[in-house]
């Protein structure tokens, strides 16, 4: 959430280039595992079954996330598969994997992506 503006802004700049999709996974912090200080609006236990991980979803796009939010099952299989947990940003071109975040929170970087995208896209950007 901290880099929540930075990561729209990435969207708005090259919405017309590429598709971002966000994938909402299990909670990093939650009040029954390993509990941060955060607003109350973010508090919540691990997700027991969907709907309680569809509303938990559902408060990021209320806060403005832009493009497509999907939801990770709750065996976690999208989390497993790329190793994303707590967050992590890649590009994939044709169905491979052409760039790997580092591990969040400290290697979420959207300015990383947006560099990326600048070397590698003709954009009249």
């Amino acid at each position: 959430m901290a880099k929540l503006q930075v990561f729209n802004d990435l969207i708005t700049r090259f919405a017309e280039h590429v598709d971002f999709v966000t994938v909402y996974t299990s909670e990093a912090h939650p009040l029954d595992e390993w509990a941060m200080s955060t607003p109350a609006k973010y508090n919540r236990r691990q997700h027991n079954d969907m709907t309680d991980r569809l509303k938990a979803a559902q408060v990021i796009k209320e806060e403005g996330l832009r493009g497509t939010l999907v939801v990770d099952s709750l065996a976690n299989e999208a989390a497993e598969l790329y190793a994303s947990q707590p967050d992590r940003l890649f590009i994939i071109k044709d169905g491979i994997i052409v760039y790997k975040g580092s591990m969040g929170p400290l290697g979420y970087s959207p300015e990383q992506i947006t560099s990326w995208l600048e070397k590698n896209l003709k954009t009249d950007n």
